[in-house]
């Protein structure tokens, strides 16, 4: 575990009230930093340009500026100290400037608690070694040995030694399910509880009640007090995976938590304090929907304080071969079989395929072959068609790959070509959001209504094709004459 140095930490402190100053200076002591105070924004300029500190601590308001402005001289001085801004009078706006502007973090006022403070200074203060990734012990499905991989290896384990925000994004099936769990494992709050939450399998109107919980009597069926995934979490980690589904109004709660460290349950009329870091995650970029005002922007930069980009596997190729071989392996011991490769002419096909569903999809394919090999190394009968297909420059009809179809010379029967392709899309539209309907009509550009009803009419989901349709399956109805009826 981290621990903290011994060496005591200089901490500038910029706060114009007397009382607060001192409680600052009494209380963080004893947690090994010297602290020196100015009451404004001119004194610690002075300060600033005579001598250096570990850390700075400041108001939001001061008798002659604001923390804004002396974020905004250090940048401009090349400065690059940590900044910690505390003040009673936080607002959207100047938060998101903080953030935008390098604070570390934004915190509210408590009286005569500085808590919160210590723990981000610690934070920032922790002087174990970062672990690479020879000394993580077992990094799960993080698999790698290139340049990218292993930069992505090292970062979590810094990251796992912060108590920040983390926000992880990349394409679905990059694993960042299994970074989460890395960090917490490798963190100060691996004894506490992992609890994920896929935001975007939850139905709106649930998703208030699971996150924060609720009181007996707030809503009709509610026969007894429920303690929502937040209060499990106390002590640990929630992680919030496609957290870029989250509605608008709750993304104002969970400012909230994460500004204040307090739930509120439904029906409840005192706050509780919750000890949790969150780790959000999502393969949309929250930055550009954010500007859209599709996301709210300061929630945005409340969780991208530490951000983790995790790479497509088709732009990892070098890690293929690495992950085959840890796949397999685990197979093979899953269904009780001995160890496996594969063959030559097969490996060659993988390298060819782009691995759309990336990680995920790789290991998928892993379980499929060694279930269904029954001997010898694994060939190019055990793949699916679609994978053979584009390695072959065919035409495929894999899920996911739209094209532009040519008309047959025959001709086809175009309203049931567009009805199959319509249908293959909206499985294809349930597949990625897991069977949750409402998404899947959100990703069609469809009312939910409407896709009830189309799904209805195409016979269910069962009945979809799982072939991407193609007009030559479809051939134009012919007349006694040989010519096609319209």
């Amino acid at each position: 575990m981290p621990t903290f140095p011994s060496t005591p930490k200089q901490i500038l402190l910029v706060e114009d009230e007397p009382s607060f100053r001192e409680v600052l200076q009494i209380g963080l002591s004893p947690l090994g930093f010297e602290t020196l105070t100015v009451p404004g924004l001119g004194e610690a300029k002075q300060m600033l340009g005579s001598r250096t500190f570990d850390a700075i601590v400041s108001d939001l308001r001061l008798k002659d500026g604001s923390g804004i402005e002396l974020l905004t001289w250090m940048k401009e001085q090349g400065i690059e100290t940590p900044v910690v801004i505390m003040t009673a009078f936080a607002t959207t706006e100047t938060t998101v400037q903080a953030l935008n502007l390098g604070a570390v973090d934004f915190l509210t006022k408590a009286k005569n608690d500085i808590q919160e403070l210590s723990k981000v200074l610690k934070g920032l203060f922790t002087i174990q070694p970062m672990p690479e990734p020879s000394e993580i012990r077992d990094l799960g499905d993080l698999v790698g040995v290139g340049d990218t991989m292993r930069k992505v290896q090292a970062f979590v384990g810094k990251v796992a030694l912060a108590d920040s925000t983390v926000l992880i994004t990349g394409e679905s099936g990059t694993g960042k399910e299994i970074v989460a769990r890395l960090i917490h494992r490798y963190s100060e709050r691996a004894r506490g509880p992992f609890v994920p939450v896929n935001v975007g399998a939850l139905p709106e109107s649930l998703l208030e009640s699971e996150l924060f919980g609720y009181e007996k009597g707030a809503f009709t069926g509610a026969g007894a007090t429920k303690r929502g995934l937040f209060e499990e979490a106390q002590g640990g980690v929630i992680f919030l995976d496609e957290i870029g589904e989250m509605p608008l109004p709750l993304q104002v709660k969970l400012l909230r938590v994460l500004q204040e460290r307090r739930i509120r349950r439904l029906g409840a009329n005192e706050e509780r304090a919750v000890d949790v870091r969150v780790i959000g995650a999502t393969n949309q970029n929250l930055r550009q929907r954010a500007e859209r005002n599709q996301f709210r922007q300061d929630l945005y930069y409340r969780l991208n304080i530490l951000h983790i980009e995790l790479p497509p596997l088709r732009e990892r190729p070098e890690d293929l071969p690495v992950l085959i071989e840890h796949f397999l392996a685990r197979f093979c011991r899953k269904l009780g079989k001995p160890p496996m490769t594969v063959a030559a002419e097969a490996l060659k096909v993988l390298g060819k395929y782009g691995f759309r569903g990336n990680v995920r999809e790789l290991e998928n394919l892993m379980e499929r072959c060694v279930a269904l090999n029954a001997g010898g190394p694994i060939g190019l009968e055990l793949f699916p068609e679609n994978i053979l297909a584009e390695a072959e420059g065919r035409r495929t009809r894999n899920p996911g790959e739209a094209s532009r179809q040519d008309l047959p010379p025959e001709g086809c029967d175009l309203e049931a070509y567009l009805s199959s392709l319509k249908g293959h899309l909206m499985l294809q539209a349930l597949e990625r959001c897991e069977g949750n309907r409402t998404r899947a009509a959100r990703l069609l550009g469809m009312s939910f209504r409407a896709f009830r009803y189309w799904l209805q009419e195409l016979g269910g989901a069962e009945a979809l094709s799982p072939t991407v349709p193609h007009p030559e399956d479809f051939p134009a109805q012919m007349s006694p004459d040989g010519e096609a009826e319209g």
